[in-house]
């Protein structure tokens, strides 16, 4: 049986209106919350609405029966003033139509019957303030998903005026390649969108909410490659210290999201490493482009493993157990647009992954996976001269 007091010791107390016209009757109620919620009292309506005036409450639990104003009537005067205040109502009376009604209508929450017990009254109130933050939560994701969504389609907006423009300077072979490449890419971080939106299991809110923030500025990324394309800017390539674990782990928490690596499980193995210079932007098309062709290649299941090594080069693993790759094909499968029959994508995901390694001056290569399957292989120098790399703390030491 639940008791006062153990509903959770909390740093500031949530704040509790409790409404009648006789105050002595709320004294049970007081009692019984004051320990884990800051109450207040108003005796009638019109108190009521007063003072909800210059207080913070985040509920309003009223008695039905009130001269001059009702409790229904005051909860549907709250709902218009301050939706977002949970309403209940105390009743002693069996009306339970007019209850119900108001219920419907989204006037009242719920409705406690007096004589109310303890227990009853607790997991009540419990439950209301759980639905609140539920909804509270909910809309905040919504209003990320829809901030996300209107990033894509100006990034899609974008990326229409970058090809109108090349094509009227007579380029439309390569307006073609960057176009397929972007609307990959575009793809890939709105899947991971996508999925954050439908799994509504996946993590805390603001788990969720710090994946799509980090997909929407991938997106906002691929904006700026997309304006400097069409100017005949440099793809942009920004290489700086820092740890090469980092953007593995983000990679992997975003494909949790992602439907491709629903029924899959990601691993991470990591040995002691060292500070590289890397462009972090870039290591993750790399990194993701890699998990979904593995991804691919495991049919949707099994197990992917990225291992992380140093030897006198900062060694990527990306290790699958799927079909694997023939010989006959290992060479063509870097080739843009190159895809086999069973493979359902356009063929620019390891092209682009070798873009990126020569990018860091590095070697990219496949190798069978003992047992079956495929294992990728990236190795990239520690250094750049030119940029000076300070190193990671020891990771046996303290």
């Amino acid at each position: 049986m639940l008791r006062k007091g153990v509903l959770g010791k909390m740093s500031v107390k949530r704040t509790i209106l409790l409404v009648d016209d006789e105050l002595d009757s709320l004294e049970p109620v007081q009692m019984l919350l004051e320990d884990d919620f800051e109450v207040l009292t108003a005796e009638g309506g019109e108190a009521a609405m007063k003072l909800l005036d210059g207080e913070s409450v985040e509920m309003v639990i009223a008695d039905q029966r009130m001269p001059g104003m009702t409790g229904v009537e005051l909860l549907a005067r709250v709902r218009e003033t301050s939706p977002e205040i949970v309403r209940l109502i105390l009743t002693a009376y069996t009306d339970f139509e007019a209850m119900l009604r108001a219920i419907n209508e989204g006037r009242v929450y719920r409705y406690i019957i007096k004589p109310w017990d303890e227990t009853d009254m607790l997991v009540t109130i419990r439950q209301a303030l759980e639905w609140k933050d539920l909804r509270a939560s909910q809309g905040r994701l919504s209003a990320e998903i829809a901030e996300a969504n209107r990033a894509l389609a100006e990034r899609n907006r974008l990326l229409e005026q970058a090809q109108e423009t090349i094509i009227d300077q007579e380029k439309r072979a390569v307006v073609g390649r960057f176009a397929a490449e972007m609307a990959h890419e575009i793809n890939n971080h709105l899947q991971i969108i996508m999925g954050v939106n439908e799994e509504a299991s996946f993590g805390s809110p603001e788990e969720r909410k710090r994946i799509i923030q980090d997909q929407a500025q991938m997106l906002v990324w691929i904006a700026s490659d997309i304006r400097d394309f069409a100017q005949g800017a440099a793809m942009p390539f920004s290489p700086q210290p820092m740890d090469p674990a980092a953007p593995v782990e983000e990679v992997l928490r975003a494909c949790s999201c992602h439907p491709s690596f629903r029924n899959i499980e990601l691993k991470l193995e990591k040995g002691p490493l060292t500070t590289f210079v890397l462009d972090p932007r870039q290591m993750k098309h790399l990194l993701f482009n890699l998990l979904k062709n593995a991804a691919r290649a495991t049919e949707g299941k099994g197990t992917i493993t990225v291992r992380l090594a140093v030897d006198s080069d900062l060694v990527v693993r990306v290790v699958d157990h799927g079909s694997g790759i023939p010989d006959a094909i290992r060479e063509k499968v870097w080739e843009p647009f190159f895809t086999t029959a069973t493979q359902n994508g356009a063929g620019l995901g390891l092209s682009i992954c070798r873009h990126v390694v020569e990018m860091h001056g590095g070697d990219i290569s496949c190798e069978d996976t003992p047992g079956g399957g495929t294992t990728f292989v990236v190795r990239l120098e520690p250094f750049r001269k030119d940029l000076a790399a300070p190193s990671l703390p020891d990771p046996a030491g303290d």
